[in-house]
């Protein structure tokens, strides 16, 4: 028997059928298009995340201004946009400057200055607690500003150029991106910059940058290299219109130096050591100005090297080897001295080599430049009788000089101590803090900078008050002269108007340690 023909399905059947499978190609192409969404959305998190621009990223700022270069959080931070930007370490000191610029930008009656310079942690750094007493430090001098009766108000952004400087050149385009290079200003723009780093290739490259036209004016704290100033002497590569510096330069520290060798008739010889490069590999222009002060003729040290005929170079980055060899070689020969025309940062483990070199009963004194004054005290290789070694150096900022009777600054400096160490925003900074000058630097440089911005916003008439533009305020810096002199904690000072160096109001003294 045959099976008969399935009668044909319903039209109910069918519309039902073709229903269903209307419904399972749907869900299959919604599938696919959730699926294509959800890639497209995971991909800009992620690129966004690793250039540093989501706010959830690991750069922790909204800042848009801020990305993520080699691992490091680079370029111009608003701490108000995010206080862990730098890390942990410097979360308390970000909370203190983002409560004051919320303050300060309730009303548009403010300029904004940023600090410019190497900010962070890294094996190859020279930073280490710098910036951190540098952040505290400027903060002193933006919290003073805002805090007296002058207009405007100044609001500190930091623009951090990795822990080496190496980043500068995105840190710099950031900056100049929002600095006020027209005719007139805005609240939010960039009227001055300060900081600049230390005297290496990286902070002159930023400084040329900042200063192609239109330029911004900058006040460097704790650069010392000769011709590092508006002169552009430093590279013979032209001037650098709108530099100037808070900081006594190099040739000067020595000059000081030589003089109090005069003064108490030293004699004897002296080896000089010397850089040439920072561990990085580029050009340390604070180790070469040294290394040019004490071999310049008209500065008086350079007899004592002629006596000795020895010259060592140091390369930092070929290893501590390199220091045993030079502290082992001076035995050879009748030294009294050595001119260190480097870094501190390499400094305790020379001290400790000549601590343990074949004659080191010998007494030697190491001369060297305003760095020293990171070198801790109290290390054991200079409290060793059998070793008898001593550091001489001229410091920038001393807070036992500057708290001295003999200083007719000093009360400048104690206001200064007392509102450092006095809670701003529910924080207080330890005063031990004060010892390395560089709070006390960096606090020089923003007063300049503070005090240029509030004298270029008063009109013909005082009463007319508006909102300076950078060029008013690089015109104020050059007129620091005479009378018109700036309140610095370490001291009253003018600028020059060729050069943009300080000028001092008293001589630099040279100390010893221990």
């Amino acid at each position: 028997m045959h099976d008969e023909p399935a009668p044909p399905p319903s039209f109910a059947t069918r519309a039902w059928n073709l229903l269903r499978q209307a419904g399972t190609l749907f869900r299959r192409r919604l599938v696919v298009i959730v699926v294509v969404v959800a890639v497209l959305i995971s991909t800009g998190v992620l690129v966004s995340y690793a250039q540093g621009w989501w706010p959830w990223g690991r750069c922790e700022t909204s800042s848009s201004d801020v990305v993520s270069v080699d691992g490091e959080c680079v370029g111009l931070m608003d701490p108000a946009d995010g206080t862990m930007v730098l890390g942990p370490q410097y979360r308390q000191i970000l909370e203190v400057i983002a409560s004051e610029n919320r303050t300060v930008t309730e009303k548009d009656d403010y300029s904004t200055i940023a600090l410019l310079a190497p900010m962070g942690a890294g094996p190859r750094g020279l930073v280490g607690e710098r910036a951190l007493h540098q952040l505290e430090g400027a903060f002193i001098a933006q919290y003073r500003a805002n805090h007296s009766e002058t207009f405007p108000k100044i609001r500190l952004l930091l623009a951090n150029t990795g822990h080496d400087g190496s980043k500068w050149n995105t840190t710099v385009q950031a900056v100049r991106r929002n600095a006020a290079t027209g005719a007139t200003a805005g609240p939010g723009q960039i009227v001055a910059v300060t900081g600049m780093g230390p005297s290496q290739q990286e902070s002159i490259d930023a400084a040329r940058a900042l200063a192609k036209d239109p330029g911004i004016p900058m006040v460097a704290d704790f650069i010392t290299a000769a011709g590092f100033n508006t002169t552009g002497e430093i590279d013979d590569a032209g001037p650098i219109p709108g530099l100037t510096r808070t900081a006594v330069s190099t040739s000067a520290q020595l000059a000081a130096i030589a003089e109090e060798f005069k003064k108490k008739k030293v004699e004897g010889s002296a080896a000089l050591m010397w850089a040439d490069v920072t561990p990085q590999g580029t050009k340390d222009l604070y180790a070469r100005s040294l290394k040019d002060a004490f071999l310049d003729p008209k500065l008086g040290l350079k007899p004592y090297v002629d006596k000795s005929g020895l010259s060592f170079p140091f390369d930092p980055r070929g290893g501590p080897s390199l220091l045993r060899t030079i502290s082992d070689t001076i035995c050879g020969t009748k030294i009294d001295m050595i001119f260190y025309a480097g870094r501190q940062a390499f400094m305790p483990a020379f001290l400790k080599l000549l601590r343990s070199r074949p004659c080191r009963s010998t007494p030697i004194t190491v001369v060297t430049g305003d760095d020293a004054q990171d070198q801790n005290p109290d290390d054991p290789s200079l409290h060793d009788p059998e070793a008898p070694i001593k550091v001489m150096f001229v410091p920038l900022a001393d807070p036992a000089r500057l708290d001295n009777e003999d200083n007719p600054h000093r009360q400048l400096y104690r206001e200064f101590r007392d509102e450092f160490v006095t809670a701003h925003h529910g924080v207080s900074f330890p005063a031990t803090h004060l010892g390395t000058g560089l709070a006390i630097l960096a606090y020089d440089a923003v007063t300049a900078a503070a005090t240029a911005v509030q004298k270029a916003a008063i009109g013909v008439d005082p009463s007319q008050l508006s909102l300076p533009s950078a060029v008013a305020v690089r015109g104020q810096l050059y007129l620091f002269t005479g009378t018109n002199v700036i309140r610095g904690a370490s001291g009253a000072f003018t600028l020059d108007s060729r050069t943009g160096e300080r000028v001092n109001v008293t001589t630099p003294t040279p100390v010893t340690i221990p």
